[in-house]
């Protein structure tokens, strides 16, 4: 049960969200992509499979109670302090799983923490696996985004394939057509963010979001505050995205008895070396494993409010 003390805090932070954050209010919004999206988008790229949208479909409208997002992913600056605080060893932010993954990959010794503290501060850090996300949010008081909570941030409630419309612009973010070709800092594109205020929301670095990956999942979920499904679908697709430096619509499916990713959970957004008209869109599911980490995976956190 929430206590009244808690009730007062969370509506004084409805009516005044923290600075790094904005607030997404209660309402309905168009999640996933039409057949005349996925139309179009072919027209666009006589080389990507039809097949290859049917983790967007169908596209629906979804409810969803009020709720805060982080204005821009986590940067170096904000992880550093997190690591220095000693985050790695207190086990009150880090899940069971999580926890396992400290003691056995020792993380404060990769390359993934030295980058986090040698990089600039304002870009969004990367090489941090799902668990140590997780962890941060919890550290910070808030948890990660559910793919629902971030679709609606990034493209608001019209249905718009890119966060500040419907027409690709490699101005407007840091994409492979940016030729940027590494993070940049998370307000450098002021005119690529999302109606409700939110930063690099296409681009930059790919985000993790809380749910686990299903490619049928948009099929069954609920039409209200959907949180993902109960596991992950096994073995989705052939390969891992970063592989191939753009996303699932240049892999082939699973083959029966092939050995494939597992257990994923779904990642959102793009990055800085993925390719902006068809792989960067709002509406783009992508995954990999909770363990893995590379140059192109950050995260932004979110905040409950019921």
């Amino acid at each position: 049960m929430i206590s009244f003390e808690d009730m007062v805090i969370k509506s004084d932070m409805k009516q005044n969200p923290p600075e790094d954050m904005v607030l997404i209010p209660e309402g309905p919004f168009l999640m996933g992509s039409t057949e005349e999206d996925i139309k179009k988008l072919l027209e666009l790229d006589k080389n990507v499979e039809a097949s290859r949208f049917d983790v967007e479909v169908p596209q629906r409208e979804v409810y969803m109670s009020a709720y805060l997002i982080d204005k821009s992913p986590i940067t170096n600056a904000e992880y550093k302090k997190f690591i220095e605080s000693g985050g790695y060893k207190q086990r009150d932010f880090w899940s069971d799983a999580g926890w396992d993954y400290v003691q056995q990959v020792k993380p404060l010794d990769s390359d993934g923490v030295h980058s986090a503290m040698d990089s600039e501060d304002d870009c969004p850090v990367v090489n941090v696996s799902w668990y140590e996300a997780e962890a941060f949010a919890k550290y910070a008081g808030k948890r990660l985004p559910t793919e629902a909570e971030w679709e609606k941030a990034a493209r608001g409630t019209d249905g718009r394939i890119y966060p500040w419309g419907n027409e690709f612009d490699k101005a407007k973010l840091n994409c492979a057509e940016s030729k940027i070709e590494k993070p940049t800092p998370v307000t450098k594109f002021p005119d690529g963010i999302s109606g409700y205020g939110c930063f690099d929301m296409a681009g930059n670095v790919w985000e993790w979001t809380a749910d686990w990956f299903d490619s049928q999942y948009y099929s069954s979920a609920p039409d209200r505050d959907p949180q993902g499904p109960v596991k992950a679908e096994d073995k989705p697709f052939f390969g891992r995205p970063e592989d191939v430096g753009t996303s699932i619509y240049e892999l082939e499916p699973a083959a029966a008895g092939s050995s494939t990713l597992s257990d994923c959970k779904v990642l959102r957004g793009g990055s800085w070396n993925g390719g902006g008209v068809i792989h960067i869109r709002c509406a783009n599911r992508d995954y990999d494993e909770p363990d893995y980490k590379n140059d192109t995976i950050g995260f932004r956190c979110a905040g409950s409010l019921i």
